[in-house]
């Protein structure tokens, strides 16, 4: 059987204590999202390059929030997630309610930051593949 799978890339751009916000908050909302549902799902978190055009987007924004002040410790941050299932167990509307929830739990940490801001960028993609069952009996 085909399986679905949808990727999230989540970019950030806050300091380390807030990035610990951030991932606890997505692990919250996939998890949620998730419940009852048979799918497969991973996370990572990486730091992304200077020279990344996304980390260049969003320090940019940040910096033209606060005009004279220096970033500190920020950086940019990819959380991926891919989740695999089922085509009905993950469909378009599906992904764009879990694209909602995190997108609100992204705001409910920023109301906790003393700018209540992070600059972020959020993208979801979806694709079918060929059948994963690696148990298939060849003829």
């Amino acid at each position: 059987m085909p399986k679905r799978i949808s990727d999230v890339s989540l970019h950030v751009y806050v300091t380390a204590e807030t990035l610990e916000r951030v991932v606890q908050t997505v692990r919250e909302v996939v998890d949620d999202h998730l419940q009852d549902r048979e799918v497969f799902a991973w996370r990572f978190t990486l730091p992304v390059d200077t020279d990344d055009p996304a980390h260049v987007t969003l320090e940019t924004q940040w910096r033209m929030e606060h005009p004279g002040v220096e970033p500190g410790e920020r950086g940019t941050y990819e959380i991926a997630l891919s989740l695999v299932g089922a085509p009905a167990e993950l469909t378009d509307a599906d992904m764009a309610g879990l694209e909602q929830q995190l997108l609100h739990g992204i705001y409910g940490v920023a109301r906790t930051e003393p700018s209540q801001n992070i600059p972020f960028s959020l993208r979801a993609t979806q694709r079918t593949d060929v059948d994963l069952d690696i148990e298939r009996e060849r003829i």
